[in-house]
């Protein structure tokens, strides 16, 4: 698994590094379609980036959560033990009231055990939901980044044309005047 990520991170890195080479080129190229696909697959390798962190931090929030279940696991165990040494130690008399008392702790045990993993389930599938939340989230907030992106290039791209066409004037008008 942490192959899986260790690979989704380079992943991400080599395809920003592609979107910011495709990007340079299509600027200096003048191919808008290179350059805006560059920015996209940066947004996109930004957006991976984010996401594989969130699902680092629910992966880590759950072995927690595990960890926790183990702990009430060896209480409840430790308590059984407990129940068992004082059963021995106890008069034949008491055999009965013994037996009662271990079934007593293994249920509470149980119970303990059976409510921390309902309560870690539960904290997991919330803290799930939340990194999914943000990820989307930050998939829209890249989406509202790319669309003011493409906004700039076609304002830039406008304005180059703008600029091209001026100095096309200025040049026919410059031949004109020294054909005179």
């Amino acid at each position: 698994m942490a192959d899986d990520k260790a690979a989704e991170a380079r992943k991400g890195l080599i395809d920003s590094v592609k979107g910011k080479a495709k990007e340079v080129v299509g600027s200096l190229t003048g191919n808008d379609s290179l350059t805006a696909e560059g920015q996209l697959e940066q947004t996109q390798a930004s957006a991976r980036k984010e996401a594989n962190a969130a699902d680092a931090v629910a992966d880590a929030e759950a072995e927690q959560a595990r960890a926790q279940a183990a702990d009430a696991a060896v209480r409840a165990e430790q308590q059984r033990i407990a129940v068992e040494a004082d059963a021995a130690s106890a008069q034949q008399s008491a055999t009965h009231q013994e037996a009662a008392q271990k079934q007593a702790a293994e249920r509470a045990a149980a119970t303990e055990t059976a409510q921390a993993n309902q309560r870690a389930e539960a904290r997991r599938q919330h803290e799930a939901a939340a990194a999914d939340l943000r990820a989307q989230a930050e998939v829209e907030a890249a989406g509202d980044e790319y669309v003011d992106a493409v906004a700039e290039y076609q304002e830039s791209a406008a304005d180059t044309a703008a600029k091209h066409t001026e100095a096309d004037r200025l040049r026919a008008r410059a031949h004109d005047e020294e054909g005179n």
